[in-house]
């Protein structure tokens, strides 16, 4: 069944504006800042933490504890992290830009990517598409099955080992008609960009992505002097080396720095505007009310909408609507959370004690976003005129 891009219905990103004139005291979004990176360091129960925040004009960034066990340094902005699956974020990224150059259709199935002479599974005869990998609906698995127990993260199943797989797979409903969150799909959506592209994969994310935001950290092989800048957690560290099997889903290596040039993408200033694929990006493909089940999507709060990679939690609870992400794995946790309307996006990397909570974290930033976009009146009357143009 061909998939509907929906865009009319769910068109969430909203056109840039300046929104110098209504952003906070740079003091006082400080001291904003600060206060909520107290309160998420110590309800999160992190060894370390770094954050980002973007505010309007102002680029906020803060850290608190060590960078490793028994360092008195604390993170540092070109601190060594894995963003986990954040990567997913960046892989949809490619899958947009080379559909845009028109080398790839977002409705493509799979098959057209897949290798030679290898099979891709269907149900009574709706394919997997693209679009279905990249949102999470392609009714594949969470994780290959099978594989070693203990082995170290982002190193299994690689290329052909998932290829494999996939010849005797089965899937249980049609793609495109419930989600469950797979890591499996994102694995095998980077395959098909590569495919697409007719390159390498961390060469095409260089080409399409880091390179030209000057992300010189972000990588799936770091090098040694890029392994000794890494934040090290106090729980479940793993070994700084090749994460290039979870090419799509969650191996990137990169810094605060790094990523807080890939978020100011999708935010506004003086400064930047922003980028004129950002809506097209953070564009919900699914309500909710679309999807028989949803599964695996409500870490940091309730799934209303699911784009490409891209998450959406409607305003509740006094909360304004947030697009966002989460991401774990090798002791660290991630989470990427913004309102575009307002030009505000916070993301943070913890790294992991053994009474560390996910929830903790979110609910700290998806509150310090509230607090940054603020009630006033002056506030409100912005968001209804963005709202009416």
């Amino acid at each position: 069944m061909k998939i509907s891009l929906r865009a009319l219905l769910f068109l969430l990103a909203i056109p840039a504006v300046s929104l110098a004139e209504t952003s906070s005291d740079p003091l006082q979004a400080s001291e904003i800042v600060r206060r909520y990176a107290d309160n998420i360091y110590y309800n999160a129960k992190a060894s370390g933490m770094a954050m980002v925040v973007i505010d309007a004009n102002q680029r906020i960034f803060t850290s608190r504890g060590v960078v490793r066990p028994g360092s008195r340094l604390a993170p540092q902005q070109n601190s060594l992290i894995r963003i986990a699956s954040l990567t997913k974020l960046l892989t949809s990224e490619v899958m947009v830009k080379l559909s845009e150059e028109g080398r790839l259709q977002l409705n493509d199935p799979l098959r057209k990517y897949a290798p030679p002479g290898r099979r891709v599974p269907e149900y009574n005869g709706q394919p997997i598409r693209l679009i279905h990998l990249a949102t999470h609906t392609s009714a594949l698995p969470r994780e290959q099955p099978g594989g070693k127990a203990n082995r170290p993260v982002f190193t299994w199943p690689d290329y052909a080992q998932r290829w494999n797989w996939l010849q005797t797979a089965q899937l249980k409903r049609a793609p495109g008609s419930s989600a469950a969150y797979s890591n499996l799909a994102f694995d095998l959506l980077g395959d098909a960009l590569a495919r697409a592209a007719g390159k390498p994969y961390p060469l095409l994310l260089q080409e399409v992505v880091t390179r030209p935001l000057g992300m010189k950290d972000t990588t799936f092989t770091p090098t040694l002097e890029q392994c000794g800048r890494m934040m090290i957690p106090t729980k479940s560290p793993s070994p700084c080396n090749s994460s290039l099997a979870a090419i799509g889903s969650g191996g990137i290596y990169s810094t605060p720095e790094d990523m807080g040039r890939w978020m100011q993408q999708f935010l506004s200033s003086d400064v930047h505007t922003r980028s004129p694929q950002a809506d097209r990006l953070q564009t919900m493909i699914y309500s909710r009310a679309q999807l028989v089940k949803v599964e695996g999507m409500d870490v940091p709060g309730r799934a209303d909408a699911l784009g490409m990679g891209w998450l959406y939690m409607a305003p509740r609870d006094g909360r304004p609507g947030i697009i966002e992400k989460t991401g774990g794995g090798g002791g660290f946790i991630t989470y990427m959370a913004m309102v575009p309307q307002y030009s505000v996006g916070v993301f943070v990397v913890v790294a992991r004690t053994s009474e560390s909570q996910f929830k903790e974290m979110s609910d700290g930033v998806n509150n310090l976003l509230s607090e940054l976009i603020g009630n006033s009146a002056g506030s409100a009357r912005l968001a209804a005129s963005i709202m009416a143009n």
